[in-house]
């Protein structure tokens, strides 16, 4: 399926699931949580060293030292578009592997996040010394790739799994035999759907293709992530309401203190292993 680079809002998580979380039960500050929403999400990406969490084309380029392997920057890594080394176009190695062929081999993602770094590996080449002589342009993210589903009857509605976390941006839709869909704003004819949004949480899909194999593929927000972006910005909403207070007395029988820090320690517990080591 040919896939797109995104151009997500990298928003990570929802309104609604802040409210939830911190008990909000009106619209008054809903401009207020959106802000602050962004806001944490852009801090949570600043600390993890990180663009995005979801699925985008990045361009590495590296100096060769004469190895065999090379740590990628990003993951998870979906797939390798093309590798450059000097003015040589690497392909990938044949599959399976028989002994024989020369090309270039990825470390897998085992599909669960967190993931870990994934090294791109040569057989019969070398990432021979040069500045920046090294190109690598491939696909990294959250993704749930090709997610079966079949198209119900009246309303025409599929709510995908998203088992390691909620969707976040759709990356496409195809029939089972790979012939895509094309997505539209409204009303959806065949062959034509509407991805989720922040209030819809399903695809929708036309009364013509009721009954139709799908395969579904989305970005999506990692829980851990996501549940430290909710307390994140639940705290900082909270704090308006103490603005520059360390300490409050109750009725001189006890004092409660605020922690100081910019962000706690169980926070920083869950972001730790999706941090990005920078690596050169």
């Amino acid at each position: 399926m040919a896939r797109r680079a995104v151009t997500a809002s990298n928003q990570l998580t929802t309104l609604a699931n802040v409210k939830a979380w911190a008990g909000v039960t009106t619209s008054s500050d809903d401009t207020l949580l959106n802000r602050l929403i962004a806001s944490a999400s852009r801090f949570i990406l600043s600390y993890l060293q990180r663009p995005t969490l979801f699925e985008y084309v990045f361009t590495d380029v590296y100096d060769g030292v004469g190895q065999r392997q090379q740590i990628l920057r990003h993951w998870p890594v979906l797939s390798i578009a093309t590798l450059l080394i000097g003015n040589q176009t690497i392909p990938a190695a044949p599959s399976p592997f028989t002994g024989y062929g020369c090309g270039y081999v990825l470390d897998p993602w085992d599909g669960f996040p967190p993931g870990r770094p994934q090294a791109l590996s040569l057989r019969g080449h070398e990432f021979w010394r040069g500045y920046s002589n090294v190109e690598v342009t491939y696909t990294a993210g959250f993704v749930v790739q090709n997610e079966a589903q079949t198209v119900p009857t009246t309303p025409y509605q599929v709510t995908v799994n998203a088992p390691n976390g909620n969707w976040a941006v759709d990356q496409g839709v195809t029939y089972a035999n790979g012939t895509p869909l094309t997505p539209v704003a409204s009303a959806p004819s065949v062959g034509q759907y509407i991805a989720p949004t922040s209030t819809n949480a399903f695809y929708q899909f036309a009364a013509a293709d009721a009954n139709a194999s799908v395969l579904i593929s989305y970005s999506y927000i990692p829980a851990d992530i996501e549940q430290a972006c909710i307390e994140m910005v639940s705290e900082r909403y909270k704090y308006k309401d103490r603005i520059g207070q360390v300490s409050k007395s109750l009725g001189g029988q006890e004092t409660v203190s605020f922690s100081q820090k910019n962000m706690p320690d169980f926070i920083t517990t869950l972001l730790q292993p999706y941090r990005r080591v920078i690596l050169v």
